[in-house]
């Protein structure tokens, strides 16, 4: 099944794979627009009448037509159009096609001017989710070619894994902080199958201070991470609240009486502001203050998997990731993150000019630590952001020591 339009990935012959995207929800999304077109279209071509047509200027009927085949396009494009990319690694050539369900036109490559199968993220915006994108990675800096896209990262991985071993190719997944790079063979393998050091980064020393809790057993580890806190700033906004009310109750309370407001009304009134004014911020209140001394999260790693179970102010969800579905580990410093935020705002500096020193100190501070992040089949997982750069080198090197095999082995 094709959801959402996702990517479809599959073997039609022993060398050669096909990537077909188009299709499934949008076909969905797409029907209402082709029928609205078709019908502007009708309309301007006078084929379906109004009964006001005498009144329509001529000028207008260009319009209507153009509107109506644009929305013909739009909705034509997404019911129909399809898009496939076919690998042939027997022949060496990558063959890039366009139409509406039937191929229409195409481009070819050769895959002698391709090294490694890339994994990407490319993050959304308010109108976009974010994207996987999957890639091959040109030699000699050339423009990469862009195989799918989907927006959740398992889906991606999956497709990867199935181009580099169908191409042998070496699979770079770069979806997330570092890199890391596995042979064409051991691509859809899972994390504790994998070569030695695949996703290591050295095995860090424990800091002098820690905000977490470590508990280690021969084959278990369990980490403790504290809640986010209890903030008093979120104390200003009530308390603004409440102080206007108190002001302006009173001058309420004699309006009602100089316009004989009857009592009910006044109660309903008054006892809307107050739920709405103290009430609500209170309950915001109470939640945070119970999430601030019950709220944690709960990290299992052993051989068998990783457990990452979350309590909130009032209850716990619990994520089970087995060993099997882990595709990798890494983790995102405060280091990392500043810079990546300092290369991004360079970019957008204008050439000769550079960053001011007190822009680079704001954004130091701003900044924080992703944490560690599981890579599975079923897609990102992240816990431990916002811990310093050392703590998060720690536990990253505890995690990936207790997924290694039962015999103990240590990556």
């Amino acid at each position: 099944m094709n959801v959402a339009g996702s990517p479809i990935v599959r073997q039609v012959a022993p060398d050669r794979l096909e990537v077909k995207e188009g299709g499934g929800f949008l076909v969905l999304f797409g029907v209402p627009f082709l029928a609205a077109g078709i019908f502007v279209t009708l309309i301007a071509a006078r084929i379906v009448r109004l009964k006001n047509a005498a009144d329509v200027p001529a000028w207008a009927w260009p319009l209507i037509l153009l509107m109506g085949l644009a929305f013909v396009a739009v909705g034509g494009g997404l019911v129909l159009g399809r898009r496939w990319t076919i690998l042939d690694a027997g022949r060496g050539a990558i063959l890039k096609q366009w139409g509406l369900l039937v191929p229409m036109r195409g481009e070819a490559h050769s895959l002698a001017d391709y090294d490694a199968v890339v994994v990407r993220f490319e993050a959304g915006d308010s109108d976009s989710a974010d994207r996987y994108p999957v890639l091959l990675r040109a030699k000699g800096g050339g423009a990469d070619l862009a195989l799918q896209s989907a927006t959740q990262y398992g889906e991606s991985r999956e497709a990867a894994a199935a181009i580099a071993k169908s191409l042998r190719l070496p699979l770079v997944d770069a979806a997330t902080t570092h890199e890391s790079v596995l042979a064409a063979d051991l691509a859809d393998a899972p994390f504790p199958e994998q070569a030695p050091g695949a996703d290591l980064r050295g095995d860090a020393p424990r800091p002098l201070r820690t905000q977490s809790q470590v508990r280690e057993s021969s084959r278990t580890v369990e980490i403790i991470l504290p809640g986010p806190g209890f903030q008093w700033r979120k104390l200003v906004g009530p308390a603004i609240s409440v102080g206007v009310l108190s002001y302006l109750s009173p001058q309420l309370l004699r309006f009602f009486r100089q316009t004989h407001t009857p009592e009910a009304v006044q109660t309903a009134i008054l006892g809307f502001a107050v739920f709405l004014v103290v009430v609500i911020p209170l309950v915001g209140i109470f939640n945070a203050a119970r999430l601030a001394s019950r709220g944690r999260t709960l990290v299992t790693a052993s051989p068998e998997g990783i457990v990452i179970e979350e309590r909130g102010a009032w209850r716990a969800r619990s994520t089970r990731l087995p060993a099997a579905e882990i595709l990798g580990l890494d983790y995102g410093t405060a280091e990392d993150a500043f810079t990546s935020a300092q290369w991004g705002a360079k970019q957008r500096v204008p050439a000769g000019r550079d960053i001011a020193p007190r822009l680079l100190a704001v954004m130091r501070r701003l900044v924080a630590s992703k944490g560690i992040t599981v890579k599975s089949r079923k897609g990102l997982f992240t816990f431990g952001a916002g811990l310093p750069d050392d703590e998060v080198r720690y536990l990253h090197a505890l995690v990936v020591r207790a997924l290694g095999d039962s015999d103990g082995r240590r990556w």
